[in-house]
């Protein structure tokens, strides 16, 4: 979709006329300007405002935001712009990157960065909300609706930043400009309609004074590069040392690496000899945002093998351009999977479900052990394949071993094999189905046996058992 270049003029005349309305109305309430400026930077805003939201389409030959350098398929991006106190909602639609939706906002009462608890700032940087609080949870002064972000971040951290809770939200009252303690407050209507754009943890909200416009070619190459950063930092970790993979983070920030070693193990233990079948790390519905000297890329986190994917959380890698690369300079999860939480190295825990052994497998092996102890007579190792509550044909364990020690006292020798395997897992038990084979020195026959099973302690142990002859 093209917007012809007279539009996209047209457009750059209203916006402009907007964002100089917008001021001499701040100015016009703050410093009681006569009442011909105040009248004049009305009749300004009100012709922006009733411009239809097509009229915002920002065209291939036209600039484009530069803070949304790459945006996920279905992804929305906030862009707050402090000094017109507006909230911007961009979004793409086939290939192209508009403005969904906008709206007047409030941010600090006091202008600047926010540098510390109780200074009435509003932040400036990258975030993302990572929750959602309905007005009944919500004191009247937040509104219909509340979403916080995760102010201070790392960069923040990093920079002695402090202080909390700024978040996006409505407003009981009057909605008037500079008229928070930090937060973005907006009118309950405006809240309500944004909060059907918002995903947890993934969309971006981006704090600025100004929304500084580039051309297409800027952000297309600062997306190549990045783009082949992060997949050279992945290869490094699926086959590289820990020197390349260091390589990648720059010099002014050493990450947490104490994992490597185990995943270094781990990975050679899978890899070793199955190359076709390697670990590989992959990335989906990758974010890509610019604020100030620092890139912020947003993605989601898996670990692969085969036909097995799974996802580890939303990974969040902070960079910036140094002599000539972009290096990573805070790398951190945006959120855990629900199934790692619990671990402190998520990549780690998904390598060891990945090299534990098939459940189907250590039951085979444990009924193979158990079929050759049989052949082998070996009636002790025999018995520790029996769970102490094995009850079959009116016998437990005990009596069990007892009556099979007596034919293995009988007969000079004897075979047992099995074939056709069919096993049924329900929760921690299992149910063997297949067809054996006997000979003894005394007795053959042929049939169906049936094993059910359940794990203790890891371990595989019958609990029951029951024969069909052919």
């Amino acid at each position: 979709m093209k917007t012809d270049i007279k539009i996209t003029y047209l457009q750059d005349y209203f916006h402009t006329l907007f964002v100089f309305g917008r001021t001499m109305f701040l100015q016009s309430c703050r410093s009681g300007l006569n009442k011909l400026s105040l009248s004049l930077s009305l009749l300004l805003l009100t012709i922006q405002l009733l411009l239809p939201f097509n009229c915002m389409l920002f065209a291939e030959n036209h600039t484009f935001p530069g803070a949304i350098i790459e945006l996920p398929e279905n992804e929305n991006a906030i862009i707050v712009e402090k000094k017109t106190q507006t909230l911007f909602l961009y979004t793409l639609k086939d290939g192209e990157l508009l403005i969904d939706f906008k709206a007047p906002c409030s941010t600090g009462e006091i202008e600047g960065i926010k540098q510390k608890a109780g200074d009435k700032k509003t932040p400036e940087g990258i975030y993302f909300l990572n929750d959602e609080y309905e007005d009944k949870y919500l004191s009247p002064i937040y509104g219909k609706k509340a979403f916080p972000t995760d102010y201070p971040n790392f960069i923040d951290n990093k920079a002695g930043k402090n202080g909390s809770a700024i978040w996006i939200h409505g407003t009981n009252k009057e909605l008037k400009p500079l008229d928070s303690n930090g937060c973005i407050a907006l009118e309950n209507s405006n809240i309500l309609k944004l909060s059907n754009y918002i995903n947890l943890d993934s969309t971006p909200v981006i704090l600025l004074q100004t929304i500084k416009m580039v051309d297409k070619d800027t952000l297309l190459n600062h997306k190549t590069d990045i783009l082949n950063m992060i997949s050279q930092w992945i290869n490094a970790l699926e086959t590289g040392s820990y020197h390349d993979y260091l390589s990648f983070y720059s010099s002014k920030y050493l990450p947490e690496i104490s994992w490597w070693e185990n995943w270094y193990k781990l990975r050679e233990k899978k890899n070793r000899g199955k190359s076709e079948f390697a670990l590989e790390v992959k990335i989906d519905k990758v974010g890509i945002y610019h604020h100030d000297q620092v890139f912020v890329s947003l993605f989601e986190y898996y670990l692969e093998l085969e036909d097995q994917r799974v996802l580890l959380g939303k990974r969040k890698l902070f960079l910036e351009y140094e002599n000539g690369k972009y290096k990573i300079i805070g790398d951190v999860f945006q959120k855990i999977a629900k199934n790692f939480q619990s671990q402190k190295y998520p990549l780690i825990a998904a390598a060891k479900v990945f090299n534990a052994p098939d459940k189907k497998d250590l039951v085979l092996k444990t009924i193979h052990k158990w079929l050759t102890a049989w052949s082998t007579k070996d009636m002790d190792k025999y018995a520790s394949f029996y769970a102490d509550n094995f009850y079959s044909d009116g016998l437990n364990k005990k009596k069990w071993i007892k009556k099979k020690q007596k034919l293995a006292n009988k007969y000079d020798f004897i075979n047992v094999s099995g074939q056709a395997f069919e096993i049924k897992f329900i929760k921690q038990m299992c149910e063997v189905v297949f067809f054996q084979e006997y000979e003894s020195s005394g007795f053959t026959t042929q049939g169906t046996k049936k094993l059910k099973l359940v794990n203790k302690g890891g371990l595989w142990k019958i609990y029951q058992e029951s024969w069909k002859e052919k």
